[in-house]
C-alpha cells in the first residue's frame, strides 16, 4: 500500500510589511514549524509601513486554543491588517525536510559558538559546535531572540565558572546544550511542551551531552537556585512568572529574557525591579533581549 502523507495547517495572517518578521516570531513562538512571507499587489510608490503582505504560518496540528492565543497576541500587537479571522487549510508535506536541509546552513554565533545541522556537523574548526535538528521546537539560533541569548550566555559563561544553570520554555534545548559546551556544570532544562522537549533530548544526544536534565515539570515546582537562567518565551509570560524567576535566581547570579519586541523591553525589565537590576539590553532588528543580575 502506499504510504499515506502526513497533512498540515496553514494559516494565513495578513500584516503590515514592516512587522513581518515580527509577526513570525510570535507565531513560530507559539509553536509553527515556519513561516513563508508572500507578497500582495501594491501600488509600487506606496511606502513600506502601509504595505502590506500575507504569512503563511504552518503547524502540525494546532489547537484551536493556541489559534486563539496567537490571534489575540497579533491583535494586541497591532500586527493583524484585517478584523477577519485569519484562513486555515489543510495541504499535505511538500517536502520540508529537503528544504530546510538546503536552507539551515552553519551559523557562527558570539565568539566560540557555531550552530550546525547534523549533516553539517563536520563544519565547527575553531569553535564549539551546538549541532541542532530542525524540528517542532523553537530554537534554530537564527531568530534575534534565540541569536541574542546566546550571545548573553557566551558573554556570561565567559565571565565566570557557572555551577548550575537553568532553562525555561527550552524548546529545541539549544540554550541548555549551548551552556554545557560553555562549561556550565549543571543544566536543568524545562518545558511543558512533550514534543519540544522530545526534540530537545534529541538534539541533546545529538551532541553527546546527555547529563542535561530535562524535565515537564512547571516552574513553581523546580527547587533550589541557581547561577544563570535562561527564558526565551513571550513578554507577557515573563511579565507572569517574574516572581518564580526571582526566586530561583542566586545573589550575583543572571537572568536573560528573551522573545521580547523591543518595545515591551521596558515594561518586562520594570516587572523584575527592585530585586534585580537591567545591566545590558541587547536589539537584534525589532526583538531585544535583557540580562538581569541580582
Amino acid at each position: 500500500m502506499p504510504r499515506k502523507k502526513t497533512t498540515y495547517t496553514c494559516v494565513v495572517y495578513e500584516t503590515p510589511a514592516a512587522t513581518a518578521d515580527d509577526a513570525a516570531g510570535i507565531i513560530v513562538a507559539h509553536g509553527a514549524l515556519g513561516c513563508e512571507v508572500r507578497k500582495i499587489a501594491t501600488p509600487r510608490l506606496l511606502p513600506r509601513k502601509k504595505k502590506l503582505v500575507r504569512l503563511h504560518a504552518y503547524f502540525e496540528r494546532p489547537s484551536s486554543a493556541t489559534l486563539r492565543r496567537i490571534d489575540t497576541d497579533l491583535r494586541a500587537a497591532g500586527m493583524l491588517a484585517i478584523d477577519a479571522s485569519p484562513a486555515v487549510e489543510q495541504l499535505e508535506d511538500p517536502g520540508w525536510a529537503t528544504m530546510w536541509q538546503a536552507r539551515f546552513e552553519p551559523l557562527p554565533i558570539g565568539r566560540r559558538l557555531l550552530i550546525v545541522p547534523p549533516w553539517r556537523r563536520g563544519a565547527a574548526r575553531d569553535r564549539l559546535s551546538v549541532v541542532i535538528r530542525p524540528g517542532r521546537a523553537f530554537g534554530t539560533g537564527h531568530h534575534p531572540s534565540t541569536f541574542a541569548t546566546l550571545n548573553l550566555v557566551e558573554e556570561w559563561c565567559g565571565r565566570r565558572r557557572v555551577g548550575r544553570a537553568l532553562d525555561v520554555g527550552t524548546g529545541s534545548g539549544i540554550l541548555a546544550i549551548a551552556m554545557r559546551k560553555l562549561g556550565v556544570a549543571q543544566v536543568v532544562a524545562i518545558d511543558v511542551d512533550a514534543a519540544a522537549l522530545e526534540n530537545a533530548r534529541d538534539n541533546a544526544e545529538l551532541n553527546g551531552e546527555l547529563g542535561i536534565r530535562f524535565s515537564a515539570a512547571p516552574l513553581g515546582s523546580i527547587r533550589g537556585r541557581f547561577d544563570l537562567i535562561t527564558a526565551n518565551i513571550l513578554s507577557s509570560v515573563l511579565i507572569e512568572m517574574a516572581p518564580l524567576l526571582k526566586a530561583r535566581l542566586r545573589p550575583g547570579g543572571a537572568l536573560i529574557l528573551a522573545g521580547i519586541l523591543k518595545r515591551e523591553a521596558a515594561r518586562v525589565a520594570a516587572a523584575y525591579r527592585p530585586e534585580l537590576r537591567c545591566v545590558c539590553t541587547r536589539i537584534d532588528k525589532a526583538w531585544a533581549a535583557l540580562m538581569l543580575e541580582r
